[in-house]
């Protein structure tokens, strides 16, 4: 039914693009008429909604009214035409999770809480963006539930959602380990760590560089929010795995459908298995939702998107991972200085 659209949008990126992701574009606009929360919902890459949003209003199924996306009487003609919709049913309260970080001690969460309100604001130099403190308290409740945090030794890359400040105030972990290349981050870590008397070792770091040596190894658990470009996914993920110290040792890590593709997630996928030799026992869709950061007009995305206008509402999500090593498991601990991991066709964010 789409042809002649798959083909001219074909020509305007290089994004694999299929009858179906027409398909949850059109859906999403059953929802919402705000572009952002249609990219949240249709679960394509930002890039290719915004190019398949301007299509479809070139070929007269969607319209713009005062800078809202409508469907217009083609549009809904064709959904029913198709006969085919959906609801949403997540749980209110976990939000689909499957884990409340409410029940964790309400002292962490206070002050975790109050101590997130002082970090410093994301910058696009290092493809950041904070998911919500709560969202980070629910990492730290999930690691709890899987056995992944008493006693064990745990090592993040790249913090800038401060999950070891969450993990520290628990006094849960056995040890700590921080590498994160923005000096900012690394000084706020180092500064909370000392006022609430726990101990964070970190390290200042690019992790194009390999890992010392005292780190290799080590750990009993990773955890990250790595770039999504394949190169920056191999890099940490990779980073990760080299730091565990025997089969059964956990990682976990985001990953979205809004800077990468299913077709990325296969590739990725296949790094994980073949390459890595690791198993994926968890994947929780929308497990982690982002703050609005302050540079959505210098991001690759804004000059994709059909209509000008800065997101009101929250809406990057992104998929929690968490994978276990077995006999066999390896990482990659080579470097790729001066390599370029923040930068893909399909990156909307960076």
């Amino acid at each position: 039914m789409f042809e002649e659209v798959i083909s001219k949008i074909s020509n305007k990126t290089k994004i694999p693009v299929y009858e179906r992701s027409i398909e949850n574009v059109l859906l999403a606009c059953t929802k919402t008429t705000d572009i952002w929360q249609i990219a949240r919902l249709a679960k394509e890459p930002f890039n290719l909604v915004s190019v398949i949003v301007d299509t479809l209003i070139e070929e007269g199924y969607l319209e713009v009214i005062e800078d809202k996306i409508v469907l217009s009487e083609k549009g809904k003609s064709t959904l029913n035409q198709l006969g085919i919709g959906f609801e949403d049913y997540t749980c209110p309260k976990c939000r689909g999770k499957g884990v409340l970080y409410e029940l964790l001690d309400k002292d962490v969460i206070k002050e975790f809480l109050n101590i997130v309100k002082n970090r410093p604001e994301a910058i696009i130099k290092y493809d950041q963006g904070y998911i919500v403190p709560e969202d980070t308290l629910a990492r730290v409740a999930m690691m709890d539930s899987r056995g992944d945090l008493r006693g064990r030794r745990i090592i993040i890359l790249g913090d800038d959602d401060l999950v070891s400040i969450a993990i520290g105030l628990t006094k849960k972990a056995k040890e700590i380990a921080v590498v994160e290349i923005d000096e900012r981050l690394t000084s706020f870590i180092k500064e909370i760590a000392s006022k609430y008397g726990f101990t964070v070792d970190v390290y200042t770091k690019d992790l194009r560089e390999p890992l010392p040596e005292e780190l290799i190894g080590r750990f009993d658990v990773f955890e990250t929010d790595p770039p999504e470009t394949l190169k920056a996914l191999k890099l940490f993920i990779g980073r990760g795995i080299a730091a565990l110290r025997r089969p059964k040792s956990a990682g976990y890590f985001g990953l979205t459908l809004v800077d990468a593709s299913l077709d990325k997630w296969r590739e990725f996928q296949k790094v994980l298995l073949n390459e890595f030799n690791v198993v994926i026992t968890d994947v929780i869709r929308d497990f982690n939702l982002y703050e609005n950061w302050p540079y959505t007009e210098d991001m690759t995305g804004w000059k994709y998107i059909p209509i000008k206008v800065k997101p009101k509402e929250n809406w990057f999500t992104s998929t929690w991972y968490r994978i276990e090593t077995l006999s066999g498991s390896k990482g990659f601990n080579e470097p790729m200085v001066g390599e370029d991991i923040y930068v893909d066709e399909e990156l909307a964010t960076a």
